[in-house]
This record gives C-alpha cells, sequence and structure tokens, in this order.
C-alpha cells in the first residue's frame, strides 16, 4: 500500500518513539534477519516492509482515542486493515504474522 500522506505520525515527535521504533526493528529483525536489506522508515517515519506491486506493511504511531499508539497497516483486499497491538513485541509479531500471510510463509 503506498502512502501519499501517511497517517501515521512522524517519531521524531519524541526520543521515547524513536526508542520504541529501534526496538520493535531489532525484533523483526531478531525473528526475520533477512528483513534487513527491505526494512526501510518511509517519510512519515514509520517502518515499512515493501511488498510486490507498490504495497507494504507500515508500522508506526497514530493518535487514537487520544493518546498516539503503535500500530501495524497492512494491505487487503478492500484497502487496509489497521492493527492496534498492546505492546512493542505484539507489534512486531502481528507485522511478521502479516508478512507471512502476504508471502505464504509458515
Amino acid at each position: 500500500m503506498a502512502s501519499s500522506g501517511s497517517i501515521l505520525s512522524h517519531p521524531a515527535s519524541g526520543s521515547t518513539a524513536l526508542v520504541e521504533r529501534e526496538a520493535i526493528r531489532a525484533l523483526l529483525l531478531e525473528h526475520r534477519p533477512e528483513l534487513d536489506r527491505r526494512l526501510v522508515v518511509g517519510p512519515s517515519g514509520a517502518l515499512v516492509i515493501p511488498l510486490t506491486a507498490g504495497r507494504s506493511i507500515e508500522i508506526g504511531r497514530m493518535r487514537r482515542r487520544g493518546e498516539a499508539r503503535w500500530v501495524v497497516v497492512t494491505p487487503s483486499a478492500d484497502g487496509a486493515v489497521l492493527r492496534e497491538p498492546r505492546t512493542l513485541r505484539a507489534v512486531a509479531r502481528t507485522a511478521l504474522g502479516a508478512l507471512d500471510g502476504v508471502t505464504g510463509r509458515r
């Protein structure tokens, strides 16, 4: 999913967000070291895992219900699905699960 202006808040708005983003990156790479070549930081500051046909999985912060939360946005047949995992470990797990679903990896 390509985004022209992401709904994800830019992590540069606070050092805690940057530390958390890097913790999520480390968790992703711990389980999938091969993502090191693909994982990028998008213009919004979100972590982006590019997929085929211009789609992507985005992991970033979004203001929801009055507070900034980490979300995982994944492509779907209807556009995109937004998930709100509760912990950083769950964010990484959700992103990897979405990647498995797209790539057929189990």
